[in-house]
């Protein structure tokens, strides 16, 4: 057991363990599930309790301010623009390709996917004794890949990684979300782009969860040091790097020359989580483990109270329906903000960003100011529906 974010953490024993009492059925898990399923466990919002862990790398409640959208027309003109660039003539290919590029991912190049990764996390980290054998465990690249068409991932990323790639430069995720889900969200997003671009994915157990001498959450210096050891980057620095989040404390005091902070980008779809684990699988699994997977919906606001409750009041009922009057506002709140997000063109300002000049080390050195001026302008971001850091 370890601790997390003032959270205690149980590992794939504790589980093992919590559900070992259980007399319910004497199949065990098959070497499959056992080999994929290695859940995050946190304590609930009841004394000892126990709850799923999300995978995701950043969750948000709705809410926040927002700020003065581009219009519709401006975007437009800004992407066709965008389609036709190349790199500038004040551009040294040696400079570009030796330019190593870190894309934080949760509301970086994608939206909020806090819904599809708890589906995923449900279907795939718990250890399940029984799964319907006509069913997928778990949401696929494929899965995923229509919510990004539809504007999951952020405008102007195909655009922006073309330029990357033009340039030669080296491209990696660095997302504080779980490894088996991000890994499928990268999958998906190369597909849409239509080529891999990914050269590593790096993340959570390469945030400070993994290596508490961070300093801040994430670090440059050990994507560097990585990179240069086992990807061969040998001209790989600090200095020669430049990294993209939404967290503008990702990284420590030391490496925030390198750090852009670009607004949060909010799209969100809902999903539903018990599609396939509904009652009829639940009551086929060890009642500890099924309390387990309840009391994490509840928990995560994506259940009623008292879903864990075999014989329901009339008050509970009362109360349940409040819940869900609740939840339906906050989905409107959150589906009609979509609208403003996708006109979003924070990627199409440092594709500017990038177009500038880059002849000289000194250039790529100053590239992150140069980025965040242009960042500056209020016209690039239609704004988050979250407060600013």
């Amino acid at each position: 057991m370890t601790n997390r974010g003032g959270k205690k953490v149980f590992s794939m024993t504790d589980l093992k363990s919590a559900i070992s009492n259980d007399k319910t059925t004497s199949k065990p898990p098959s070497s499959k599930a056992e080999s994929a399923q290695q859940p995050s466990l946190s304590s609930g919002g009841q004394a000892g309790s126990k709850v799923l862990d999300h995978t995701v790398g950043t969750v948000h409640q709705a809410g926040g301010g927002m700020k003065r959208s581009a219009s519709s027309m401006e975007f437009f003109k800004e992407q066709q623009t965008a389609l036709h660039r190349t790199p500038g003539p004040a551009v040294n290919r040696q400079m570009g390709r030796e330019m190593l590029v870190i894309f934080d991912m949760d509301h970086t190049m994608v939206g909020d996917l806090v819904s599809l990764s708890d589906r995923d996390n449900i279907e795939t980290n718990v250890p399940w004794v029984y799964w319907p054998e006509t069913k997928d465990q778990g949401l696929s690249p494929d899965f995923i890949l229509p919510f990004l068409t539809r504007g999951m991932m952020r405008p102007g990323l195909t655009e922006l990684i073309n330029h990357l790639q033009a340039l030669g430069s080296t491209i990696v995720v660095y997302t504080h979300s779980e490894n088996k889900w991000a890994s499928k969200v990268c999958s998906a997003m190369e597909r849409l782009i239509g080529r891999p671009f990914i050269r590593r994915l790096f993340s959570r157990m390469d945030c400070r969860d993994g290596h508490p001498e961070f300093g801040a959450r994430k670090s440059v210096q050990y994507i560097v040091d990585v990179m240069r050891r086992e990807e061969g980057l040998t001209w790989a620095t600090v200095e020669k790097s430049i990294m993209f989040d939404d967290d503008g404390e990702a990284v420590a005091q030391s490496e925030q020359s390198r750090l852009v902070k670009v607004t949060s980008y909010d799209y969100w779809e809902p999903v539903q989580w018990d599609e396939v684990v509904n009652h009829e699988v639940l009551r086929r699994n060890p009642k500890e483990l099924a309390d387990l997977v309840l009391r994490s919906v509840v928990e995560w606001g994506i259940a009623p109270p008292s879903v864990l409750k075999v014989h329901r009041t009339a008050e509970d009922a009362k109360r349940d329906q409040a819940w869900q009057v609740n939840l339906d506002k906050r989905h409107q709140i959150l589906l009609s903000y979509n609208k403003v997000a996708k006109l979003d063109k924070v990627l199409f300002g440092l594709l500017d960003a990038f177009n500038g000049p880059l002849a000289t080390a000194a250039d790529l050195e100053a590239l992150p100011q140069r980025a965040r001026v242009i960042l500056g302008n209020p016209n690039l971001s239609a704004g988050s529906r979250r407060q600013p850091k």
